[in-house]
């Protein structure tokens, strides 16, 4: 029982940090709509700009095949507006705790009849 609660309370957490995740995407969403309203222009900040503020590189791998697929990944993935991934990312952990709050409270409630 006393697992449970713990469980359910991590995954309060892992709910909340989602939802504050989707809410960094919809807050950057509007402030770039403001800057736009500002200037006429449209800030395009995306996962590529992000990913070179922190200064990371992709694996060099020496496999052909393989190294290939690793750079189509971020050609793909990285064009993504920064708070269209925050969006996902965020909406993503928001469910799967809720997921794991609902699954705990049906199994704490639920009680077994041995017959």
């Amino acid at each position: 029982m006393i697992f449970k609660k713990i469980g359910r309370a991590i995954c309060w957490a892992v709910e909340g940090c989602g939802a504050l995740l989707a809410a960094a995407g919809v807050v950057y969403l509007y402030v770039s709509g403001l800057a736009w309203l500002q200037s006429g222009i449209w800030p395009s900040y995306d996962l590529q700009s992000l990913w070179d503020a922190v200064q990371s590189q992709w694996p060099q791998i020496e496999w052909m095949g393989v190294q290939k697929k690793i750079d189509f990944a971020p050609a793909v993935i990285l064009k993504l507006p920064v708070w269209l991934a925050f969006l996902i990312v965020g909406g993503s952990v928001y469910i799967l705790g809720l997921l794991g709050n609902l699954v705990l409270d049906v199994s704490m409630y639920t009680t077994k009849t041995s017959e």
